[in-house]
């Protein structure tokens, strides 16, 4: 029976901790920095569809989403060397970006 794992990044931590999390699964899977399979990777019987899913056009993408209020991590990540390796469309910065300020008592 096919499995699929998604990722939820949330925060500071999370997303620093997904990050490294990616870059380990990239490292085990064969799958390059930019989301192309390497050659040797190719044989066997590895799942890569487990954490991955296939674009069409052959990059295989993380099953992430990526959540913050403030957008430096997720900025770090986006200028970082896996800044190919993530869909767009899974990441999600508060658009005033200020973060919680460490302000828990509004509301």
């Amino acid at each position: 029976m096919p499995r699929e794992i998604i990722t939820l990044q949330v925060g500071q931590c999370g997303n620093q901790i997904g990050t490294e999390f990616w870059k380990r699964l990239c490292l085990e899977h064969g799958i390059s920095q930019n989301g192309i399979i390497q050659d040797f990777a190719t044989n066997g019987s590895d799942r890569k569809d487990v954490f991955f899913y296939q674009a069409d056009d052959e990059h295989y993408v993380p099953r992430a989403l990526l959540l913050d209020l403030e957008p430096r991590v997720i900025n770090t990540i986006r200028q970082s060397d896996f800044k190919d390796l993530y869909n767009p469309e899974n990441v999600y910065v508060h658009p005033d970006g200020g973060g919680a300020g460490n302000n828990w008592a509004h509301g």
